[in-house]
């Protein structure tokens, strides 16, 4: 059946990256953004309890917490590590100045403070662990949302990659089954491998429900802002679109407030949330007024996965020197499954949905990836078709 195109919407979001804009062929990149506030540092004393024989102290360092999504999860998951095995862990904002973000690194691994440093792949801190690992080797560096083809070497650095393409193709097809319209959107933090990846599985999902159906797709240009997402989602809804994936957590809230203003299910209208269960995360907040248009989430589970390494650590089976992929299969992304959800989906969508999902794990479906592309060329030229 014919698939249509409805185009590219050029959104250009102030940012300050290295490696903003679009790359060329697929190579290890950044994950999804979050906006961070100005740099602070909090602490935070674990109870007391057996480690291993050792006692080790954390230092997470990220772009900013309050995003409910991203940022807080890898926090979470610190801390969770932390408390089970009675270990220190310290949070390290480092604010929207990117130009600090490599001496503020330093800082942190300088003053012999931490053993253990969790980072993520965002404004390129991956990129700083593989720098600097090899230097202080009495440190082990732990970096997630890295890409599942970045090189790493040395016996200090692991990394965790996600296969948000999977999770993507769930919340896709659910999104096909939904419409009405046949008009579906999705907003992309940036035009980067990682983000080219949660939209490659997106469309894929999509394509697999409902051919029929057009895809207008937005990308940001990597700097999270809710009132341009809000601006972009008002585009698209004026446009017929019914249905839109919003892949940033900190702009969230500009997806979900113009769905909210639009009316929401009654009207027809979905919004679908990202790395978190942002429903659940969002009906627990000041956010709780706009959460009821999220119909599910795709999860990056970085809490359970940054724990799961750290288990790995104290047993001494993390496989330093390697970036593990983690899929639906290993739990490590998802479509978030909760009553909101289950009570506001047809029954026949939800069995469909249940299905597919088997079929991902039992590998009866493949799931494509943008990593699975020869260049950015050919991506785009799928993409378009």
């Amino acid at each position: 059946m014919k698939k249509k195109w409805t185009g590219l919407l050029a959104i250009l979001l102030a940012c300050a990256l290295t490696a903003c804009g679009g790359e060329k062929e697929p190579k290890p990149s950044q994950g999804a953004e979050n906006d961070p506030p100005a740099s602070s540092q909090q602490s935070e004393q674990q109870s007391e309890q057996p480690s291993a024989g050792e006692n080790h102290s954390i230092i997470y360092i990220c772009l900013n917490l309050g995003d409910l999504s991203f940022n807080d999860m890898g926090w979470d998951g610190c801390r969770a590590a932390a408390e089970k095995y009675g270990w220190t862990a310290e949070v390290l904002e480092l604010g929207k100045d990117t130009s600090t973000y490599e001496n503020a690194f330093l800082d942190s691994i300088d003053s012999g403070d931490y053993d253990i440093v969790v980072t993520q792949s965002n404004y390129g801190l991956s990129d700083l662990c593989i720098k600097y690992a090899p230097e202080y080797p009495d440190i082990s560096f732990v970096s997630y949302d890295m890409s599942a083809s970045a090189e790493i070497s040395g016996d200090n650095l692991y990394g965790i990659a996600f296969k948000q393409n999977e999770g993507s193709f769930l919340v896709g097809a659910l999104a096909g089954k939904l419409t009405t319209s046949n008009k579906i959107g999705v907003f992309i933090f940036n035009d980067v491998p990682v983000g080219n990846d949660f939209l490659t599985g997106y469309i894929a999902g999509v394509r697999h429900s409902n051919p029929n159906a057009e895809v207008s797709v937005a990308y940001g240009g990597g700097t999270a802002d809710a009132s341009k997402l809000q601006e972009v989602s008002s585009a698209m809804f004026d446009s017929g679109v019914d249905v839109i994936y919003g892949v940033s957590g900190s702009a969230y809230p500009g997806l979900a407030r113009e769905a909210t203003n639009r009316g929401g299910f009654d009207k027809g209208i979905y919004a679908i949330g990202v790395d978190s269960d942002m429903w659940t995360v969002y009906t627990a907040s000041e956010n709780a007024g706009i959460a009821d248009v999220i119909i599910t989430s795709m999860q990056k589970k970085v809490d359970e996965a940054v724990v799961y390494a750290m288990d790995q650590y104290v047993e001494g089976t993390l496989p330093f020197g390697s970036v593990q992929a983690y899929g639906i299969l290993e739990n490590g992304v998802g479509m978030a499954d909760n009553e909101h959800y289950r009570s506001c989906t047809p029954e026949d969508v939800l069995s469909y949905m249940e299905q597919l999902q088997e079929d991902v794990i039992s590998g009866t479906v493949t799931v494509p990836s943008y990593f699975d592309f020869e260049s950015y060329d050919e991506f785009a030229a799928w993409r378009d078709q």
